[in-house]
């Protein structure tokens, strides 16, 4: 009789198994969809949404006053159509790929002295910490810095000439491309710091003895290990710093002076002129 109810009661656990299996996963694949759904939301909301906007818009007709709801492809032939846009176009993506390049350039030998070089993880991250202090001020401040330090009568230009190295101001340092590349490259190294340290920081010293061990040289550990390693980081912080160099304007009105331009800038130019249409299709 007992052996009997034994046998019945585990038959009925076994039964009763698979049900609760099914619960549990439906209760864990409703935990990861309420975890999901916040940063879905927040794609939809302020990227994909927004990027839709832009494209139907940019196919409307424009007016003096906005825009009609009337389907056109003008807005697109008339930025093909444009010396002046094709131009900016370029010179847009030829700082910001200057920009990214000398980022990179200067970026990568920081994260590697701060990852690699200092030995102590807490000074690692105070030095880290003091590489963030100028983004506790204002972007714009940043920007409009650059003015007294590069102007004809700044800091630069009066040191060249104390020293006798130049006997007039040299104005090319200011409203011009290459203080906006200037500018940029100084605002914007950090995003190319930050992903690369990050990466460089998950590189076991003693995959680096090893290299060294089997006779590697420090060119050859650059190159084979380090680089590769690090590739996340370098694709991370160069898709950060192209796309913000795109999509500049307030550097450019600021230090360019008027005396250059850009993308960014001429889809403010055209915003404010209500050309709404024009201005997603400069986008």
């Amino acid at each position: 009789m007992s052996s009997s109810s034994s046998r019945s009661a585990t038959a009925d656990a076994g039964a009763a198994r698979p049900g609760s299996v099914s619960r549990l996963r439906l209760a864990a694949g409703s935990a990861w969809a309420l975890l999901l759904a916040f940063p879905i939301a927040w794609l939809l909301a302020f990227l994909i949404i927004p990027v839709v906007v832009v494209l139907v818009v940019s196919f409307f007709e424009p007016t003096l006053s906005g825009f009609n709801r009337v389907f056109t492809l003008d807005n697109y032939r008339l930025l093909a159509d444009s010396d002046v846009f094709i131009r900016t176009l370029g010179n847009t993506v030829l700082n910001a790929v200057i920009t990214t390049v000398v980022t990179f350039l200067l970026g990568f030998w920081v994260a590697y002295y701060l990852a690699l070089v200092v030995p102590d993880l807490r000074r690692k991250f105070a030095l880290f910490i003091i590489a963030l202090a100028p983004f506790f001020t204002s972007f714009l401040i940043r920007a409009i810095a650059w003015i007294p330090m590069m102007g004809r009568e700044g800091l630069l230009n009066t040191a060249l000439l104390n020293l006798g190295i130049t006997s007039q101001p040299l104005d090319f340092l200011l409203f011009s491309d290459f203080a906006v590349r200037v500018a940029m490259i100084q605002l914007y190294l950090l995003f190319m710091v930050s992903p690369i340290f990050f990466s460089l920081s998950t590189i076991e010293p003693a995959i680096l003895e090893a290299a060294r061990d089997s006779g590697a040289g420090w060119w050859a550990i650059l190159w084979e290990v380090l680089l590769p390693l690090a590739r996340p980081g370098i694709v991370i912080g160069a898709v950060f710093v192209f796309v913000l160099s795109m999509g500049e304007f307030a550097t450019v009105r600021l230090i360019g002076g008027g005396k250059t331009s850009s993308v960014g800038l001429g889809i403010q130019n055209f915003v404010t002129y209500i050309q709404f249409p024009q201005a997603a299709a400069a986008a």
